[in-house]
């Protein structure tokens, strides 16, 4: 089984565009963490003593498209920038299975044997600039998959978002669950919704954002899986 990162489809990233200072100065405090902190507080406590190096966007409106940075971190995750005032970190952990060897579930192939992944927690946290968590969004499952002949077969666990601080938080059409595709034998597992939230910013006034997000892991025939997600 190998892991290995995907950023969002949709994103315009160029191996000229360098992060901002005050970016950086959060991509180097991440990358130095010895554990001490967690991320959260880590960020917290970095946007906190960085305030004067923060450029708040006061003129966002929805219909805006969003600009998309993705840096890789020491660790694996990824920390993406935005232009709309906020910025997340996407990462993926495992944890072992105790699944052995077995059949396929699945009737026109119950005599295949199958190799199993590790279960997977895939996960995306949101930030504000002032370094408030918004809210976390995780998928967690495993995958049976097997070369010849091509078969991959997601198992769901669950799916699930916690809150973080925001002042107004909404969530509808929270959807949950797990997909094969017996045409490009790629399988997945995921967890989405609607989220809008908002925020006062350093009397900057009100900051309103509507989103679908959906945050998953996939897998295809040999044993590959991925982290990935998609924001609307």
């Amino acid at each position: 089984m190998a892991l290995i990162p995907a950023v969002n489809a949709q994103e315009e990233l160029t191996a000229s565009e360098k992060p901002s200072e005050w970016e950086q100065g959060l991509i180097d405090a991440l990358n130095s963490n010895t554990k001490t902190f967690s991320t959260d507080d880590l960020i917290l406590n970095y946007c906190e003593a960085n305030k004067d190096k923060i450029s708040i966007l006061k003129n966002n409106t929805a219909s805006e498209k969003s600009k998309l940075r993705t840096y890789e971190l020491k660790d694996g995750s990824d920390i993406t920038f935005t232009n709309e005032n906020f910025f997340f970190v996407t990462n993926m952990t495992e944890e072992p299975n105790n699944k052995t060897i077995t059949q396929s579930t699945t009737a026109a192939t119950s005599s295949v044997n199958l190799d199993y992944t590790d279960t997977i927690t895939a996960s995306q946290s949101f930030y504000n600039i002032m370094g408030g968590r918004l809210f976390t969004i995780y998928s967690k499952g495993y995958y049976g998959y097997s070369i010849s002949p091509a078969i991959v077969e997601a198992h769901y666990i669950d799916a699930w978002y916690t809150l973080g601080t925001p002042t107004i938080f909404q969530v509808s059409n929270w959807q949950e669950g797990a997909s094969d595709n017996t045409v490009t034998h790629i399988s997945e597992i995921y967890g989405s919704g609607h989220f809008h939230w908002g925020f006062e910013i350093a009397g900057a006034g009100l900051v309103l954002y509507d989103k679908n997000i959906k945050v998953y892991s996939t897998c295809d025939q040999f044993g590959n899986v991925h982290r990935t997600y998609e924001m609307t």
